[in-house]
């Protein structure tokens, strides 16, 4: 496995960026919102990972349907779809939802019904079926734990009422899509503490669990990507400082590894994106605590990646 910088192209509006959604639609990469140290944006930027070039397409909407400047909102790929919900402008906390299409880059804001979530942001969401499963986040003056579904047919939320084990509530953590259907979510804070627990939940009885990490480590505003049975977390704040610690879970084991590669690693941040395409996993911006990254980072997971979608 080895690290680099990639030599992009093309025209960028960020000098830096954290807080912001990556999504990959095909070979390209959706990057939406996010803001620097002082302004918060509302632009679509799309790195081309085949030729390396940004661009910035312009997007159209009715009044009122473009959304305004969001950070730590969620992006979810519904076929050609991409469904942001939530997120905010700093003072401001969003409940709101948003679908580009990424066909015709336009922008709608659907009606939807049901019993949805209040404003937050921070929150995390995936995708099971025709259902976007929203989880925690914070308002404003709180951290949260509820549990959301949205059906993406029908636009009508439910809010779930689960049973077992449930996390505490938490914001910044991250979630993950098992091939076997069900969401993982590790890390996290409330506001006072750094969480390095690892929960489950299953959709098809509404229950969480905890998971039996043998060597937890806490983690906030990390970026991962869940690979076959493995997730690769890269960075993230340890609850002392911005980390650039490459992790993998082993689910056999149930325990964390880090990884050494060639190359040179990426500046530790968190609030960052990684996406994973082919074999290569990007990381693109963050934030170390003094700077937003403007840098778009390769691993070439090389043959880790093809025994991993291959087992």
């Amino acid at each position: 496995m080895h690290w680099s910088k990639a030599q992009t192209k093309g025209e960028t509006c960020f000098e830096g960026i954290r807080s912001h959604t990556a999504t990959v639609v095909g070979h390209k990469i959706f990057v939406f919102g996010g803001s620097d140290v002082e302004d918060k944006f509302n632009d679509l930027m799309i790195l081309d990972t085949k030729t390396m070039f940004w661009s910035k397409p312009k997007t159209t909407g009715a009044e009122g349907s473009i959304p305004n400047p969001h950070r730590a909102h969620s992006a979810t790929l519904v076929d050609h779809r991409l469904f942001v919900f939530g997120g905010g402008d700093g003072p401001n906390y969003f409940k709101d939802l948003y679908i580009l299409d990424t066909k015709t880059l336009n922008w709608t804001k659907p009606t939807t019904s049901g019993n949805g979530p209040g404003p937050r942001r921070a929150h995390t969401a995936n995708l099971i079926g025709k259902l976007i499963y929203i989880f925690g986040g914070g308002d404003g003056n709180k951290a949260l734990n509820e549990l959301y579904a949205l059906d993406t047919e029908t636009l009508t939320w439910n809010f779930i009422k689960p049973v077992g084990t449930l996390p505490g509530s938490r914001g910044y953590h991250s979630s993950v899509l098992f091939n076997n259907g069900k969401i993982g979510v590790f890390g996290g804070s409330d506001g006072n503490e750094c969480f390095s627990d690892f929960y489950v939940f299953d959709p098809s009885n509404n229950s969480w669990s905890l998971l039996p990490v043998s060597n937890p480590s806490p983690l906030i505003s990390q970026s991962c990507v869940s690979i076959g049975k493995t997730i690769v977390v890269f960075g993230g704040h340890n609850a002392n400082d911005y980390i650039n610690s490459l992790k993998f879970y082993n689910w056999d084991k149930m325990e964390w590894e880090e990884k050494q590669c060639t190359g040179i690693t990426p500046q530790p941040r968190g609030y960052h994106c990684c996406c994973f395409v082919d074999h290569r996993l990007f990381v693109i911006g963050g934030y170390d605590g003094s700077q937003c990254f403007a840098d778009v980072q390769i691993l070439d997971l090389g043959s880790m990646a093809y025994l991993e979608l291959n087992n």
